[in-house]
């Protein structure tokens, strides 16, 4: 850019016209002119100068600066790329954990469930929190009992009456089917279009049916009043819910170590090319602010990952005491 254009335009003029614009707010601007004071390089920094270059210009000296403004981008975008990275595993952190405290919840609100009524109505509940909704085919003591009772098609009793024989996940248009020996249950209106999410509703999903299958276990030992059933129905139930809590809690830990291990890369990246990025105050002042979001979110979701770990642990006790 040069500075002297016209008696009543100059370059400073045309700078802020740019600065201004918002597709061009990260703009590098080099000043070209015949000024060469103390006083008139301090202006140009002052108007958003990235460097200055003295007139007649001196082409390799050119080169030379425009391989360092090359080096400043490509220094700036891999700090975007690094927050928004670190932006969407925190928040991918806190949806997975708040997903889990979701099961945690289902499994406290039926751990005393005795009744088959009650239990799909917390089923119902849970997949209603999702946007979805369900139906389920309950086998107690070679009875069926399928649900809702009264809102039931005769086309979903007929799958889950054919789901009885199904594999463990079946999916079929925007629909999952989870079957197990004791319990069929059709998923409706799964709309996730994230292959992840959706992987990672499908394992909820299962850990759900896990669930469930050792309340039906235990509600079908009451029906048969037979203590010795009982206390295996609960054996059974605590060593595979301990088993997914394990699993829970690694998926917990790896995640916060892959935020962590992010935002101290992100951190130690801008304070080594903070003076190297030339930029100025406002920039500054952004990033600071990008970087400051970004620590209020790992915040937040380390708090989540050890609310989650302290339900886990009281919920271990909780089956110790179920005896």
């Amino acid at each position: 850019m040069d500075i002297l254009l016209s008696n009543d335009f100059t370059g400073y003029d045309l700078v802020k016209e740019i600065k201004e614009c918002g597709a061009y707010d990260e703009c590098e601007i080099i000043f070209i002119s015949a000024l060469t004071s103390s006083e008139d390089k301090l202006a140009a920094y002052g108007y958003g100068g990235d460097d200055y270059i003295a007139k007649p210009v001196d082409f390799k000296e050119l080169c030379e600066k425009l391989k360092r403004v090359e080096l400043r981008i490509t220094e700036r975008n891999n700090l975007k790329e690094m927050f928004e990275v670190a932006s969407s595993t925190a928040f991918t952190s806190m949806q997975q954990a708040s997903e889990l405290g979701d099961l945690v919840k289902f499994f406290t609100d039926n751990l005393k469930v005795a009744d088959l009524n009650t239990l799909f109505s917390n089923i119902q509940h849970y997949f209603t929190n999702l946007g979805a909704s369900c139906c389920v085919e309950f086998r107690v003591a070679k009875q069926y009992h399928q649900f809702p009772q009264h809102t039931i098609t005769d086309l979903e009793k007929e799958i889950l009456e054919l789901g009885r024989g199904a594999k463990r996940i079946v999916p079929f248009s925007s629909n999952l089917l989870f079957n197990s020996p004791t319990c069929t249950m059709i998923v409706k209106g799964i709309n996730a279009r994230d292959e992840d999410l959706l992987g990672r509703l499908r394992d909820n999903f299962a850990i759900l049916l896990t669930i469930i299958e050792s309340r039906i276990d235990f509600i079908e030992v009451q029906l048969e009043e037979n203590n010795n059933i009982r206390k295996i129905a609960l054996n059974n139930l605590k060593s595979q819910l301990i088993e997914d809590f394990v699993t829970i809690k690694r998926l917990c830990l790896e995640q916060d170590t892959k935020v962590k291990m992010l935002v101290n890369d992100l951190s130690q990246m801008v304070q080594s090319k903070m003076i190297t990025l030339g930029l100025d105050e406002a920039q500054e002042s952004e990033l600071m602010g990008l970087i400051d979001e970004t620590k209020d979110v790992v915040e937040e979701t380390l708090v989540l990952s050890f609310t989650l770990e302290d339900k886990l642990q009281a919920m271990t006790k909780r089956l110790k005491a179920v005896e």
